[in-house]
């Protein structure tokens, strides 16, 4: 776990900067533009059936590994995504920079190239009124880049000046899952746990905003530069197997199967997407019936003999679900 210095200022900030922009991806709205459509609106199929992906998503995974190098697996999130009439976006992001309280919010809003994209104030303050033991500390989000990649997918769709319509997040970090899995105990016994999921979805059903939602989730991490003892890749055909299996469950929407498989070997491969996508199925089982694995790739960076695995999947709520062609 990294720690970082975070500014006295950062409390008082209403917009988070778009921090990654010029680095992880471009700072120009056009650039950002052309990238996002190039990956979004190229054809795509799923990732086992070799069937078209289609619309009509009501819940996404999506990576958050840099653009540069994974970018196109975003694209067949986005895609399945695209036609949503959300008003609200609920994103769970992997926190890579802080543990302690397991659901961190924030108000702020994010900036991206593209635009400002708006926190739902109201969704946070009911939450907090029914939650007040919350964390009030949202400095994790300093330096994060888990939310902020999502949001720039986001404002591309539904906040461009041409095609631009209402709509807002609900931002939320996850920590790690590792306490939970030193103690040999799915994260939905513990009753901090459960509640947040409960009071979550009540205060979205109570607010009759359409919502759909997003997790933000890399898989595996190997290798040396993972403090591993060995080189990531004469093991990536292995790790391939092991995270089809994991993507398996979640076509299933099997958020205990995900977890025990990942907490059987004490986590071993660092799949830093697990709190959300876990926090995701456990909050929203309705908005993800069925899902379809839609892409996956093997980051394997030479140079410090380690490796990022990562996903993208759909799910598609009761309402929506529709036989394949």
């Amino acid at each position: 776990m990294a720690f970082l210095r975070i500014p006295s200022s950062f409390a008082s900030e209403k917009i988070r900067p778009a921090r990654f922009a010029g680095s992880s991806y471009p700072a120009s709205e056009r650039a950002v533009e052309r990238l996002c459509g190039s990956v979004i609106q190229k054809p795509h199929r799923t990732l086992f059936s070799e069937q078209p992906v289609r619309q009509g998503a009501t819940a996404i995974i999506a990576p958050h590994i840099d653009f540069r190098v994974g970018v196109d697996v975003y694209g067949p999130a986005y895609y399945a995504l695209q036609d949503s009439s959300a008003e609200v976006f609920v994103i769970f992001a992997t926190s890579h920079y802080a543990w302690g309280k397991q659901f961190i919010p924030t108000y702020q809003h994010f900036s991206t190239p593209l635009g400002v994209v708006k926190t739902d104030h109201s969704l946070l303050n009911a939450l907090y009124e029914r939650l007040p033991n919350l964390p009030q500390d949202d400095a994790a989000h300093h330096e994060e880049h888990s939310i902020e990649f999502e949001t720039v997918f986001l404002q591309y769709l539904f906040g461009r000046r041409e095609r631009a319509r209402e709509f807002t997040i609900l931002p939320i970090l996850v920590t790690s899952f590792y306490p939970h899995i030193q103690q040999h105990r799915s994260p939905h016994e513990h009753r901090e746990f459960q509640r947040f999921c409960e009071v979550l979805g009540e205060v979205l059903e109570l607010s009759q905003k359409r919502v759909a939602f997003i997790a933000s989730a890399d898989m595996a991490h190997i290798g040396r530069k993972f403090d591993d003892p060995y080189d990531a890749e004469p093991m990536l055909p292995a790790m391939r197997e092991e995270d089809t299996h994991l993507l398996r469950a979640l076509e299933e929407s099997d958020a205990e199967s995900y977890y025990r498989r990942i907490a059987a070997v004490d986590d071993a491969y660092k799949i830093c997407g697990l709190p959300p996508v876990y926090s995701m199925l456990k909050t929203a089982p309705k908005h993800c019936t069925r899902g379809q694995s839609l892409a996956y790739a093997q980051w394997n960076e030479r140079e410090t003999r380690s490796a990022v695995t990562y996903s993208s999947l759909a799910y598609y709520g009761a309402d929506t679900e529709q036989t394949e062609a």
